[in-house]
């Protein structure tokens, strides 16, 4: 019976099952993206014994949240504290050229690992010994994707792959891929030999990533309690030494030092540290894309209500019938719940086939391997089946006592179905609907506000037209041959060698002071980038005062440029030909000061930076990087002509590029991200919304009908009857935009504060958000309003 009566009424069927199935296509990959975000580093058996050491430190009252730890603060607390199990450091390697023959391989995803990585992470070993395989300074661990990528398969224990041109590492065991779903990444793990450095062994450096095992049964906030007395023991003494102060006299100046622990499977969306291993995930997108599936499947089952209810009046006749007849209202509510769950189920599995389809897409949108088989793995099948049978009762389940309560006299008389509470319902769920919509139509135009802010925002440089070419490993003097080269091409106009780049990169900084202090509440964290004189021509960067490096010119190795921000934390005015040194270091001189640019997201304040002349970046011998600014006129013949040049100045050595912009833009890609997917769900909300409005207005115009055919008749006009009928709808309309104004503004100034540079949330937005909504709704209704209104009164009233 609910089959047929769904049958019966096709039009109203596909209405709501349409709808339906659209919200539960978005529930399902919204769905997979939070599964897939909350199993992150579950794989490990250990997970619930494993945690990251996090340090917060204020220094010269400069804050700094990071995920690394002092470097042998992993050591320390496995010697001295007994919870502590066993203890392991992780460190990023920059990217590597590989080969195995003769052709290079430029590989990305490089860590240093302690001997003891084996006994905290689960990393099961396809060949090799754990307990050794990372104690040789020349030995490498590699995944078994990449031993049949470099050796045609999985048998190359103790083979040989040559690093950088220079450094042979034997293959000393072979892992299985490391999941998906893991902080970390690596193809290749290396031994983290630098800790047999006595310059990297120190409390002051905050360098490698620290993970620490507990013992079953440990509180792991009783370990915490315990980082006091390392702190007193190791870093007051490091403190007393390098900067003559102790920890107590670094506190009363408003100064500290704090250890904490973060359970390992919280790091991916809950820690946003400097010092990541990878870029981590974020539990406030897991919250708002939550918050949109629960919101789509909402309006989705308003429209159900909706539509089921504004039809009571053409089933109170057969409701009063059945009654009549001996019913049961008990029969009545399992035939109306089985129509819903029967609803539901088609929804299910239309939405079942919509995933599988547009997976792909929400892949690249999500930068996510996401599998719709996932769906069908027990127990997420029998989720599935509990959320379709959920969702058909939530669905039917007012619809059905509110139907099966009609009085059989009244349903039969065709009283019942048009009362005022049945209408303020509706009016209350379309104002639900609206408010949701608007809410998602306001974010989504304050994001791409703020995107467009980041993209057209003055940075201090210019990033077009620029490619930056990956040198780190050309030997010796070639890239400073080949910079002079490439200057002698028409179509190149500037160029410069350097180890850091104007895009979210590596860094390298330290404590400065003034000249003739060393207290360290005179200190300032400073960025050190080492340059060449070409810098500043290349970027277009401006310069306020003073001068900037001469070519040749050989005591400027002993000066520096520094930037706005440093001039002002150090307390210059007028900073040229004042000095600066680091604690026990050699007196530099400030000869220039450069406007501050933009080296980060928006989101980080501008820090101190100078530049300084190296030595060896002029020689070519330390580099990571050559930029080359371009015309744009024919990219692609400048670029062949440059490879060519390359491959004579640098035999074996790959042409690898990247346009700057492109980097620049690497650093908003979750923001880009979830501009699209915000813009994709507001207009499925939007038009889930308007399916039901639709759907309601053609009822009311239907139970309408005999009354605007006797308006018409007492002379009406189509104006003022369309006026009529579209007033009823607009007025929850404009309602709901009331309410979504406020919340909306809060959400959205919350997701602004992340960026120390943003826009402002001005009035228009809500006011042109507001105008979108009533113009869907007009639009929506405005077909069936106009079709009343034309339709002849003769036919209307024939029957009376």
């Amino acid at each position: 019976m609910a089959r047929r009566s769904l049958s019966q009424n096709k039009w109203y069927s596909a209405i709501t099952i349409i709808g339906l199935a659209t919200a539960l296509t978005v529930v399902l990959l919204i769905g997979l993206y939070i599964n897939n975000e909350l199993s992150f580093d579950r794989f490990n058996q250990k997970a619930d014994r494993i945690y990251l050491i996090n340090s917060d430190i204020s220094f010269s009252l400069q804050g700094l949240q990071t995920a690394a730890a002092p470097t042998p603060l992993g050591a320390t607390l496995k010697r001295d504290f007994p919870e502590v199990e066993e203890a392991v450091r992780l460190g990023k390697y920059q990217s590597c050229l590989v080969k195995s023959t003769h052709e290079n391989i430029r590989e990305q995803a490089v860590l240093l690992a302690d001997s003891t990585l084996f006994n905290v992470f689960t990393l099961p070993i396809l060949a090799g010994n754990p307990t050794t395989a990372l104690t040789q300074p020349n030995s490498v661990v590699i995944t078994e994707r990449m031993a049949k990528k470099y050796f045609g398969s999985t048998n190359a224990l103790n083979k040989v792959l040559i690093f950088n041109n220079k450094e042979s590492k034997q293959v000393s065991a072979i892992i299985k891929d490391i999941p998906a779903q893991s902080h970390f990444q690596a193809d290749f793990i290396l031994p983290l030999w630098l800790t047999n450095n006595a310059k990297v062994d120190k409390w002051g450096n905050h360098i490698f990533n620290t993970y620490i095992l507990l013992r079953p049964g440990t509180n792991p906030q009783a370990v915490e309690g315990k980082f006091e007395k390392i702190l007193q023991t190791y870093m007051d003494p490091a403190l007393r030494r390098f900067f003559n102060t102790s920890l107590a006299e670094a506190r009363k100046q408003g100064n500290y030092f704090r250890y904490s622990l973060i359970p390992l499977t919280d790091i991916h969306l809950h820690s946003a540290r400097a010092g990541e291993l990878m870029p981590n995930g974020s539990i406030e997108y897991v919250y708002i894309f939550t918050g949109i599936a629960l919101f789509i499947l909402l309006i989705a089952v308003v429209n159900f209500i909706n539509l089921t209810t504004a039809r009571s009046i053409k089933r109170a006749r057969e409701i009063g019938v059945r009654k009549v007849l001996g019913s049961s209202r008990i029969g009545l509510i399992s035939q109306f719940l089985s129509e819903s769950l029967l609803i539901a189920i088609i929804s299910m599995l239309i939405a079942f086939v919509m995933v599988l389809v547009l997976l792909p897409f929400f892949n690249s949108l999500t930068a996510e391997n996401l599998s719709g088989s996932d769906l069908l793995n027990f127990p997420n099948t029998a989720g599935l089946l509990l959320f379709t049978a959920l969702i058909g009762i939530m669905a039917g389940v007012y619809p059905a006592f509110y139907l099966s309560s009609f009085q059989p006299a009244n349903a039969i008389k065709g009283t019942v179905g048009s009362l005022p509470n049945g209408q303020n319902l509706r009016s209350s769920l379309v104002v639900f609907q609206f408010a949701m919509s608007v809410l998602l139509i306001i974010a989504t135009l304050l994001i791409n506000q703020q995107l467009r802010f980041i993209q057209g925002k003055n940075l201090g440089f210019e990033k077009e037209q620029i490619i930056i070419l990956k040198t780190a490993e050309v030997p010796e003097n070639q890239l400073r041959t080949f910079k002079e080269i490439a200057l002698q091409n028409s179509k190149v106009k500037a160029a410069t060698i350097s180890s850091f780049l104007p895009v979210t990169s590596e860094r390298n900084g330290d404590y400065w002071y003034p000249e003739g202090q060393t207290d360290q509440k005179y200190s300032v964290t400073m960025q050190e980038w080492e340059v060449d004189e070409d810098y500043l021509t290349t970027y277009k960067m401006t310069l306020l005062q003073g001068r900037y490096f001469v070519k040749g010119q050989v005591a400027d190795s002993g000066r520096v440029v520094i930037n706005e921000s440093a001039a002002k934390q150090l307390g210059y005015k007028q900073p040229v030909g004042k000095t600066i040194h680091k604690q026990g270091g050699e007196l530099l001189t400030i000869i220039g000061v450069v406007k501050d640019f933009h080296y980060e997201s928006l989101r980080t304040k501008i820090e101190p930076l100078c530049f300084m002349l190296d030595a060896d970046i002029v020689s070519g011998k330390n580099t990571d990087a050559l930029s080359l600014r371009l015309e744009t006129e024919d990219m692609a013949s400048s670029l062949a002509a440059l490879e060519n040049k390359w491959k004579k100045v640098a035999p074996g050595q790959p042409f690898e590029y990247a346009f700057l912009n492109e980097s620049f833009d690497d650093m908003y890609r979750a923001e880009q991200r979830v501009q699209v997917l915000f813009t994709g769900f507001t207009t499925i909300a939007i038009l889930i919304s308007c399916l039901g409005l639709f759907g309601l207005a053609t009822f009311t115009a239907e139970q309408r009908t005999k009354e605007i055919g006797v308006r018409k008749v007492l002379g009406a006009s189509v104006a003022s009857i369309v006026t009529l009928l579209s007033r009823d709808f607009l007025k929850p309309v404009l309602f709901a935009i009331v309410i979504a104004t406020p919340i909306a503004w809060y959400i959205m100034n919350r997701w602004l504060q992340d960026f120390n540079y943003r826009i402002e949330i001005e009035w228009w937005v809500f006011a042109l958000a507001g105008m979108l909504a009533v113009g869907i709704a007009l639009i929506t209704i405005s077909f069936q309003s106009i079709k009343a209104a034309l339709m002849n009164p003769v036919r209307s009233l024939k029957s009376e």
